[in-house]
């Protein structure tokens, strides 16, 4: 049983992440956006714990704070944005089925290297589990309004999940493709058929999120008419280091 720090009433800059706590085995929250440095004083754990931030990319005032609170620099986020994208019908590309669950678990388990979790070394041992769940809860039902897979042969061999907004536009949440499988147009493929998705009489909004480090998934998004919408600094903090006043 994990102990709760604080309930999450009583909190201001942190959001417990009941979810990725119950797979790390520790505390984990996420840092508010309108977090102030007297309230994450009061309010981050002194043991073994995991907090996720998100803050511009400029002005650094607010990086700079968190580092000296011990959090990290691990990765810079990338969101791209596109309203009309070419359309597609490939055959290789399906909706998900209940079966094909287990496919996509293994896909998600091997298939990602430079998320956030891979790239810090305090979470890269559990990054792949991470991702192999966070696919599996679109089968589960708690996230995801859409998946699509990839198949050659009747083996699946990708899988993008995605998200409905409250505003209609559609979100890539998760996107990979086997790497003996990559360099034949499958991803491109179900972003194109995703693009297919009316929500109205217009083409949907769609977005999609990538780091810094991933320059192919960068190029890949920009080939199909995404053009970058918002940079923003990601830092994680494991429990060391924190500043006393």
């Amino acid at each position: 049983m994990i102990p709760h720090l604080a309930t999450q009433a009583r909190l201001q800059a942190l959001t417990p992440d009941l979810w990725l706590q119950s797979l790390l085995q520790r505390p984990c929250f996420t840092l508010a956006s309108d977090w102030t440095s007297d309230a994450l004083l009061a309010e981050l754990p002194r043991g073994r714990v995991f907090v996720s931030a998100k803050v511009p990319v400029a002005p650094l005032d607010e990086s700079l704070a968190l580092q000296e609170f011990g959090f990290q620099v691990v990765d810079t986020a990338l969101t791209f944005e596109a309203t009309d994208l070419a359309e597609a019908n490939d055959r290789r590309i399906r909706p998900a089925r209940a079966e094909d669950r287990e496919a996509v678990r293994a896909i998600a388990h091997r298939s990602f290297r430079s998320s956030r979790f891979h790239l810090d070394p305090a979470l890269s041992g559990d990054a792949d589990r991470i991702k192999a769940a966070w696919a599996d809860n679109y089968f589960a039902g708690q996230r995801g309004d859409l998946m699509l897979v990839a198949e050659q042969q009747d083996e699946i061999v990708g899988f993008l999940q995605a998200l409905r907004t409250t505003d209609g536009a559609l979100v890539i949440d998760l996107i990979a493709v086997e790497e003996a499988a990559s360099g034949q147009g499958l991803a491109r493929a179900m972003i194109q058929r995703l693009a297919r998705e009316r929500l109205s009489e217009r083409p949907p909004r769609l977005l999609v999120g990538t780091q810094a480090a991933n320059l192919r998934a960068c190029r890949l998004y920009e080939s199909l008419g995404f053009r970058l919408a918002a940079a923003r600094t990601v830092l994680h903090f494991h429990g060391q280091g924190v500043l006393t006043r």
